[in-house]
């Protein structure tokens, strides 16, 4: 008998089930960290309070592991540790090269790879928990996080914005953006298989784009868009639960009409009218500086840049952006085989889910989220599960703890 078959219980099953998992001292801290994603105590770019429990999490997940991964996971794990060990040579080397060592500030570089060596980890502890506990995990993972846009949807009822656009928890409206549009990604790859259906998916995704509104992020709002069609797509029933949480949502008044009034005087407006697309997200830069292009010149020391773009001192306000120009083509090229290894095998359908998230990256820095490589991590999950199911006989899958 298997050791958990992927529920479809009511709602007060559904909370033992959680509690029973988090009997695993992994588990538990892994839905404590989940949880606290969101919440931003102190500025941005220094830890936040979830971030301590990084430290007990790997040790509980790692503690007895023998280093024993599947195949899927094994490959991609091994092409983002290239990439983070590609930053780490390009940013010290700078920091070496100018006798740059300080430690916080963007003219400094020695800090930057801490963000990529702390995602990495991230993304080998959900590795980890997938390869020991499977469906559990990822049952666990998908109710967390409703569990979480659901607590930030109520906290926008409560917490008062400090400007038009919302920003929940978050110390800023952009975050709180991405935020619901990796949530959303995340919450629909869940199936029903995982007992993840269509009630708690069109509620999830409908809370999502409730907090992109509230956030005025133009690319978060069009990206859960577009995840919207394509879940609804893959199941009607979708529709008619989405329809019934937007007439809830809208019936509250408030809070949703001046979220959708905020977008629509964010869409309407130009911010920046002396920059374009490029100038204002700082690509003008790379093509000012071709002297960068194969190794890159560090994700730091932005003084150096100046006088020479329209953006000034600033950093590049963009993930594809940042590689590029920091990282050279062959971050590039190490970045791009990272993703490569992540979609190879899986269906086109399931990495269609990828694309509203990557492209935001286009136009935002999303590379120091944690939630950004968490989800990476969750697809090739899912990915593999789905893989194991198509290819072997039922009665061979084992759905309890592998290790």
């Amino acid at each position: 008998m298997p050791a958990f078959a992927a529920p479809r219980p009511p709602a007060a099953s559904v909370v033992q089930q959680a509690l029973r998992l988090m009997r695993h001292p992994s588990l538990f801290l892994w839905a404590m960290f989940v949880l606290a994603i969101p919440f931003y105590i102190f500025p941005s770019g220094l830890p936040q309070p979830g971030d301590a429990l990084l430290i007990p999490l790997a040790v509980f997940t790692l503690m007895g592991w023998r280093g024993r991964l599947n195949t899927h996971s094994a490959r991609t794990l091994r092409a983002l540790m290239l990439f983070t060990g590609w930053v780490l040579t390009v940013d010290w080397g700078w920091a070496l090269m100018l006798g740059n060592f300080g430690l916080f500030g963007k003219e400094t570089f020695l800090l930057f790879p801490v963000y990529y060596v702390y995602n990495t980890l991230v993304f080998l502890v959900v590795c980890v928990l997938y390869e020991r506990h499977r469906e559990r995990f990822l049952w666990l993972t998908l109710h967390v996080v409703l569990l979480s846009v659901l607590m930030q949807v109520a906290a926008s009822l409560i917490v008062p914005s400090k400007s038009f656009r919302g920003i929940g928890f978050f110390n800023n409206p952009n975050q709180l953006g991405f935020y619901a549009l990796v949530s959303a990604s995340v919450l629909a790859l869940g199936k029903r298989n995982l007992g993840f259906g269509s009630l708690k998916s069109g509620l999830g995704l409908t809370s999502c784009l409730y907090l992109a509104l509230i956030s005025a992020s133009r690319a978060a709002v069009v990206g859960i868009g577009i995840l919207f069609v394509l879940s609804l797509i893959s199941s009607p029933k979708r529709i008619f639960v989405a329809s019934l949480a937007l007439l809830a949502l809208v019936s509250i008044g408030g809070p949703i009409a001046d979220a959708i009034d905020s977008t629509q005087q964010r869409l309407s407006a130009d911010r920046f009218p002396e920059m374009n697309f490029f100038q204002e997200r700082g690509y003008d830069r790379i093509l000012a500086h071709k002297e960068y292009w194969l190794l890159g010149a560090g994700e730091g020391g932005t003084d150096r840049f100046a006088a020479t773009t329209m953006i000034g001192a600033t950093e590049v306000h963009s993930s594809a952006g940042t590689i590029f120009f920091s990282y050279g083509i062959v971050g590039v090229f190490l970045f791009l085989g990272f993703l490569t290894r992540v979609v190879r095998g899986a269906g086109l359908r399931s990495m269609l889910y990828l694309a509203p998230t990557i492209s935001y990256t286009f136009a935002h820095q999303g590379l120091r989220s944690t939630s950004f490589w968490i989800l990476f991590a969750l697809f090739v999950a899912v990915k593999h599960l789905d893989i194991a199911k198509r290819t072997a006989p039922r009665s061979a899958l084992t759905l309890g703890a592998t290790a």
